[in-house]
């Protein structure tokens, strides 16, 4: 602050000129009669704070000045982010962890766009998920493996078979007994577990097939483009009218959707677009949980939205180069994520939609007891994206399309699935 006859310079230990963020804006001077004073202020850079979603513990900071973006200071935090798909091994726990990206949530709730004004103290969020499910499936095959080769009457066997599966039979012991901080994870699982059935198979023995094809495939789940090739996704139908309830983005309390052409999707449902607007201004992009209630019905669910707002539908690949299905059905919840088993009414085939997180699974699978082999490779495009409908479309080629399930056939590796798909 200066008069029209000296200055005065205020110290950064005179805590009423730099107040904490709880200051009220009043403060005391002694001012002199008939000089002139200049006021100036500068607003406090924010900080956004990142978090490992393994650990929860913090891996950086960022300073970002008021009116930039995060991206602005990439520089800051950029050496501490992991690229997408990199993964970590956890002796601790035995999982296997893959880096998916910023998100806004320590539950993956929403991504961050590095380009967004930064307005104020944030935390963002390392995201990463886990091969759970796959690895429980190779500690059971593994058990299972042990089990057969335990029961054998080795003397029935030419000593070098004898002295080979004895020698791993203890090596996948010793490998299941490690404790913390060296469990064993899915990838030393996985090839002991090849390498112990390929020893029974030798011997005549019938072992199941090895969960996740013998790959540390984060539980069996689509990461390629497997043929269908480029991105995009969808949009609405009409006629989705909602009301509120108390989860999620509550549609009718939280926000509301707005149909964007409405004369086109009354002659053609499909072709409509949705968007959802939050009451608190703007519209959802990326992934949102929304519940709501359609005809007597209330339910949860994922839906998502694209860059431009509009909510995507039919098969979607994310930026995680992962396959969802959003539902085609006219049922009230178009739109939303279909978990379980989905029949494709265009290529007549079937494919299996993870419980939890809605990923399309592939490569050898275990879904209710059986296992189940979902093509885990596509030699040729299948399936095509029509940027004018905004939906991909099935070519109808000579090719086995992506993630589909094999059905009363042979497996790449040897196995003979039945009618409904099933290894027995």
């Amino acid at each position: 602050m200066a008069t029209g006859s000296n200055a005065d310079r205020l110290t950064d230990a005179d805590s009423q000129w730099n107040p904490v963020s709880s200051f009220n804006g009043l403060f005391t001077y002694s001012f002199l009669n008939g000089e002139k004073y200049v006021f100036g202020y500068t607003t406090a850079d924010s900080i956004v704070t990142f978090v490992d979603t393994i650990t929860g513990s913090t891996v950086t900071t960022a300073q970002v000045a008021p009116g930039s973006t995060l991206r602005s200071v990439s520089s800051q935090y950029r050496s501490d982010i992991p690229a997408a798909g990199s993964k970590v091994e956890d002796g601790n726990t035995g999982l296997t962890w893959t880096y998916v990206g910023l998100k806004k949530t320590a539950t993956g709730v929403g991504d961050v766009d590095e380009n967004d004004i930064v307005n104020g103290d944030m935390t963002v969020y390392l995201y990463y998920t886990n091969d759970q499910t796959l690895r429980n499936q190779l500690v059971d095959g593994l058990n299972d493996s042990i089990t057969k080769g335990d029961a054998l009457d080795l003397s029935k066997y030419k000593a070098s078979d004898a002295s080979a599966l004895q020698a791993k039979l203890a090596e996948a012991k010793a490998l299941l007994a490690r404790t913390a901080p060296s469990m064993a994870v899915s990838s030393e699982l996985s090839k002991v577990l090849n390498e112990l059935n390929t020893i029974l198979k030798s011997m005549g023995v019938n072992t199941k097939p090895t969960p996740g094809g013998g790959l540390d495939s984060g539980g069996g789940r689509g990461r390629g483009r497997g043929g269908r090739g480029g991105s995009g996704g969808g949009s609405g139908t009409a006629g989705k009218k909602s009301t509120g309830n108390n989860s999620g983005i509550r549609v009718g309390l939280d926000g509301n959707w707005e149909l964007m052409n409405p004369a086109e999707a009354q002659s053609n449902p499909n072709a409509s677009k949705w968007r959802f607007n939050l009451t608190n201004g703007g519209s959802v992009t990326g992934w949102a949980y929304l519940t709501y209630t359609y005809e007597g019905r209330t339910k949860s669910e994922w839906y998502h939205f694209g860059n431009d707002n509009i909510m995507d539908s039919g098969w979607f690949l994310d930026s995680n180069n992962t396959w969802y299905y959003l539902s085609m059905n006219h049922d009230g919840f178009f739109g939303e994520m279909v978990k379980g088993w989905h029949h494709d009414g265009q290529d007549g085939r079937w494919y299996y939609l993870d419980p939890n997180s809605g990923a399309m699974h592939t490569n050898w699978s275990k879904i209710g007891g059986e296992y189940y082999f979902l093509n885990p490779t596509a030699p040729a495009q299948t399936w095509f994206f029509d940027n004018v409908a905004g939906r991909w479309n099935y070519g109808d080629v000579n090719s086995r399309p992506f993630g589909s399930m094999y059905q009363n056939e042979t497996t790449p590796d040897g196995y003979h699935v039945n009618e409904s798909g099933a290894w027995r």
